[in-house]
């Protein structure tokens, strides 16, 4: 029987054969299909977001099944407040790696006490998360619309947390100079809406992050070069996933703006599957930095992901044997 390793490994090589396959059919993110807050996937149980690789799984997921709810729970955590997967519906598998663990040392005086250790192997485990809409009789998700008129508000202060000067002219290039450490954008009347220049802002300011000063990634110099196509893959991943965390509503045509950006990289996905893995990775660092100055800076609130969801009065009728065996579940998820 596969290790938990080389499971997870499969996962990841059919995950990525499935978005590369999609983005040469121009279909990774298509209009129309579901709602823009299901990209967000997290877990009204626990209070968690998944986030990186798991984020894109679970995306995935909602683009193949068109779901609307971008909650999803372990089996267990459902069973817990009474409710079970509809008969014949099946979980996304999600993965999770440790890196460090609790030991106890005695220090200088002998007294014992808890110290965490970086492991010299990280452990890989894995669990499974089904959708709200998979759940029998689960509380409709009922999603926040942005009102009319927000969206130049947040423009205006996202630029205003920017780390590094944006300067707006009268040219038809956006760019992020490193050497400067500033970002050159056309015009903003130049742009066929302000969704289109929140897009674009944010991936340049995306690339921002990864100033020495910051996040010190490696800038590739030569476009199409393997360097200058990674760090392509993190920026307009790290801007899609910005404009998720903050709300922003954006349509069909601008999702597949994103997708036809991400498909001119898909070489590097290719090469290495695992290269989408490391590029959500970091894409969740340059959301995070992005939208943790934006809640610091502005003393804004995003909407948690702890949520009141109530206990069945019912007793919930379990489905059958294949839908109802227990997932691999790790504590805190």
């Amino acid at each position: 029987m596969a290790g938990a390793y080389n499971i997870v490994m499969e996962s990841r090589k059919e995950l990525v054969d499935k978005i590369v396959a999609m983005m040469k059919q121009g279909q990774v993110i298509t209009p129309d299909s579901w709602d823009r807050q299901a990209l967000r996937p997290y877990n009204p149980l626990s209070g968690v977001q998944y986030k990186g690789g798991n984020r894109m799984r679970l995306m995935e997921a909602v683009i193949t099944h068109e779901y609307t709810d971008p909650r999803w729970g372990t089996f267990r955590q459902f069973k817990e407040k009474g409710y079970y997967p509809k008969k014949g519906e099946h979980g996304i598998l999600c993965e999770k790696w440790i890196f460090e663990k609790e030991v106890k040392k005695k220090d200088n005086t002998g007294k014992e006490i808890k110290v965490v250790e970086e492991l010299r192997k990280p452990i890989v485990s894995y669990f499974k998360v089904f959708n709200g809409e998979q759940i029998q009789d689960f509380p409709k998700f009922e999603p926040r619309q942005m009102e009319a008129g927000e969206l130049s508000g947040v423009i205006e202060e996202l630029m205003a947390v920017s780390e590094c000067p944006i300067k707006e002219y009268a040219q038809e290039r956006a760019f992020y100079r490193p050497s400067e450490d500033r970002i050159y954008l056309p015009l903003r009347s130049y742009f066929i809406d302000e969704a289109s220049f929140a897009k674009i802002l944010l991936h340049e300011m995306g690339h921002s992050t990864g100033h020495p000063s910051r996040l010190n990634r490696e800038f590739g110099l030569e476009f199409g070069s393997p360097t200058y196509a990674k760090e392509e893959l993190c920026a307009e991943l790290g801007a899609l996933f910005t404009e998720i965390d903050l709300g922003i509503s954006l349509d069909g045509e601008h999702y597949q703006s994103h997708s036809n950006y991400l498909a001119s990289w898909i070489g590097a996905l290719e090469n290495d599957y695992n290269e989408l893995f490391r590029a959500c990775a970091e894409a969740e660092k340059i959301s995070g930095r992005i939208v943790g100055n934006y809640i610091r800076i502005l003393n804004k609130e995003i909407t948690g992901f702890k949520e009141e969801i109530s206990e069945r009065k019912e007793l919930a009728i379990k489905p059958d044997a294949a839908v109802a065996s227990r997932p691999y579940v790790r504590k805190g998820r």
